[in-house]
């Protein structure tokens, strides 16, 4: 009787394995080896922007002619490092890449390169000159065009003084790092603006708000925050919120959000710079399938960005309802 429940109890386990390896093939994308596959990673599924990235993507695919996979990397540079290998060996015919760390993977981009696979690098730019295509805003000009809309703000609304200026950055993302550094050199050149301190928000709300919030309560007489994603400006929106700063402090940054709107509504968020993610995606799945095809394809896309603020926010309110 022991002997017949241990046998029992092995083909068990062993159906059940094979059941959760039949459901990892399914997260896999039911890849058809007849046809081509693409594959994707973005940096986290938590941001608006990057869901909206991936769903640009999906409904760009014709699922009849490719396969599809998809990986989260949820910030973690190791994670999509060995994803990314993954996909690699197993002979995918394009991998379109949001890069948590561009630096990172170039190694793999020169492998894929040796084995014929086509790499597009969606808004974090991959900087080798075997990456296919570049896609996304030029975030240092953006960040430069912001710089200057906070300049003429500044001018008309602080004729005399030094206003204080705050950041809330993600210094792990090398994106925001490049659009808090062109921000802060365009600022400098056109005011007087004194820079208080730059906080951390590790690319994730919780600590862009804790990091917020102490930016705000360090100096009581800060006058401006520049945020420079989506984590860090939900997370800021909030702290300005709980701490009764509305009066107080304008908000400028990248990405709307709902609760980014509703601190435009509310008068303390100032100037937001709206990228167009979806689109992102979907040109990142349009070249790829061109390369594919034989066909040619620009080595840099630009999709810019626009400044939205309390005039033109009524275009945007529909993509977040």
């Amino acid at each position: 009787m022991r002997r017949f429940i241990v046998l029992l109890s092995l083909v068990a386990l062993i159906l059940f394995s094979a059941c959760v390896e039949s459901d990892n093939k399914a997260n896999n994308g039911n890849v058809n080896d007849d046809k081509p596959t693409i594959a994707m990673t973005v940096i986290n599924q938590e941001a608006l922007f990057f869901t909206e990235m991936l769903k640009g993507a999906e409904e760009a695919v014709d699922k009849d002619e490719f396969n599809f996979i998809k990986f989260d990397a949820n910030n973690k540079e190791v994670d999509q490092y060995n994803a990314i290998e993954n996909f690699i060996s197993e002979g995918v015919d394009a991998i379109i890449i949001n890069a948590v760390d561009r630096d990172t993977l170039i190694p793999l981009v020169e492998e894929a390169d040796e084995e014929g696979i086509i790499i597009i690098s969606v808004d974090s730019v991959i900087e080798h000159d075997t990456v296919d295509v570049q896609i996304g805003v030029d975030n240092s000009e953006s960040s430069k065009d912001l710089a200057e809309y906070f300049n003429n703000y500044v001018k008309d609304n602080h004729p005399e003084g030094s206003p204080k200026l705050g950041v809330v950055g993600a210094l792990n993302a090398a994106v925001q790092v490049i659009r808090q550094d062109s921000f802060l050199d365009e600022v400098e050149k056109g005011s007087d603006v004194e820079l208080i301190n730059i906080v951390d928000s590790q690319n994730v709300q919780e600590k862009a708000l804790t990091a917020a919030e102490d930016l705000l309560l360090a100096d009581i007489d800060l006058d401006y925050v520049y945020v420079t994603g989506e984590p860090a400006f939900i997370g800021s929106v909030s702290a300005v919120s709980s701490q009764g700063f509305e009066d107080d402090v304008k908000l400028f940054g990248w990405d709307l959000s709902p609760q980014v709107i509703e601190g435009i509504d509310e008068g303390f968020v100032e100037a937001v710079l709206q990228q167009h993610p979806d689109k992102y995606g979907e040109e990142a799945v349009k070249a790829a399938i061109k390369l594919i095809n034989g066909e040619e394809v620009d080595d840099l896309i630009d999709i810019p960005a626009t400044i939205v603020t309390e005039e033109n926010i009524d275009e945007f309110r529909p993509l977040f309802e």
